[in-house]
């Protein structure tokens, strides 16, 4: 009967009957500029955490158009994504230049891990770094020995590699702007309202208007209070000619593959990037290498594929690309082992291998 209604009001497309808006999970923009204003917080800032994807492309659009305001534009560089969203990203920053805009677009990183999601997992494969930031398709084993296909681990990395670091970024503007050091306090008359793209379909992915770093920052989701789907915005984006790419990580386990396409798929890091797609095969199966060591926290067995399948085994081009960037990926590698000893000071560890 709960799912039914679920999706009866998905069909309506109407936020307010939303179970998460409901439940005071997220707030409307306008709730949460009378609650900051009840704080006595009158000066407040507003933000585009932009992706570089379609649905922050969507609202950047509007932005450009004066039907949002923003005071900044903040791109998280997660050190993960293809090249072709950079490419986007360079795009509209071109296109705000053309559009007579000047609302400042920064970009921003990870505050300790600056290179982002590949710095962590070389972290956590090359030392004994416990945390482990993405979301992976887990398979788990019995007490029998038995292989069963599991859940999947939290999806981390949104939070601690794009909307962590603008906030941080903006604080450290804010900041800036009233004359104050990186450590002292925000004016207590301030608030920051950072706008997320994400879209009526992702409503899901809503877990709070609280930034539970910093309590004058609120988080807003203008699409889902238009009710406007993914579709609705690559639609919006492709009737004037604008950048479609789907903004993720080349190695994000949300890929598909082509039969289960929703324009985030494998076939296209294999064809757009072929190199980062063998980084994806390499740290794949890493990842199950170094969990079978016993010496991770994580016990269940972790793949980047839906399957709960190697990626070797799924995708045929596999061992070819391997043979044909072997070079490559050794240099790749051997950078990435001497980057992680002297940053993170530790005893080097046996050499990663291909």
């Amino acid at each position: 009967m709960i799912l039914e209604q679920m999706d009866l009001f998905d069909n309506m497309r109407d936020f307010r009957l939303h179970k998460k808006y409901l439940d005071g999970l997220f707030k409307t923009k306008q709730e949460l500029i009378e609650q900051l204003q009840t704080e006595g917080r009158e000066r407040i800032y507003h933000v585009l955490s932009f992706g570089g994807g379609t649905q922050s492309s969507h609202l950047l659009e509007q932005h450009f158009r004066g039907e949002i305001h923003y005071d900044y534009i903040i791109f998280s560089d997660t050190g993960a994504e293809p090249q072709f969203i950079h490419e986007q990203v360079d795009w509209w920053r071109k296109h705000q230049v053309n559009m007579g805009n000047h609302t400042p677009f920064l970009i921003t990183r990870h505050n300790s891990m600056e290179r982002g999601l590949e710095e962590m997992l070389m972290r956590y494969i090359l030392t004994d770094y416990q945390r482990f930031q993405m979301p992976v398709y887990c398979n788990s084993v019995n007490q029998n020995g038995e292989v069963k296909a599991g859940g999947m681990l939290p999806r981390q990395c949104t939070v601690d590699f794009k909307i962590v670091p603008v906030k941080q970024r903006v604080r450290q503007m804010v900041l800036k702007e009233h004359g104050l050091g990186p450590k002292q306090q925000i004016p207590k008359n301030v608030g920051i309202i950072i706008d997320i793209g994400f879209s009526y379909d992702e409503i899901r992915r809503i877990n709070t208007y609280q930034s539970p770093q910093y309590d004058y920052v609120k988080l807003a989701y203008p699409l889902v209070e238009a009710n406007k789907t993914t579709e609705d915005s690559i639609l919006f984006l492709e009737q004037h000619g604008y950048p479609l790419r789907r903004s993720r990580c080349y190695l994000c386990p949300f890929n598909c593959s082509a039969e289960r396409a929703i324009g985030m798929d494998w076939e296209e890091i294999i064809e757009s990037e072929p190199f980062s797609f063998v980084k994806a095969l390499w740290f794949d199966a890493k990842l199950r290498e170094v969990q079978s060591t016993g010496t991770k926290i994580m016990r269940s067995i972790p793949y980047l594929h839906y399957s709960r399948k190697p990626l070797s085994e799924v995708f045929p081009q596999a061992k070819y690309l391997t043979n044909a960037y072997k070079k490559e990926l050794s240099q790749w590698i051997a950078e990435w082992h001497g980057y992680i000893i002297d940053k993170w000071d530790v005893v080097s560890p046996s050499k990663a291998t291909v």
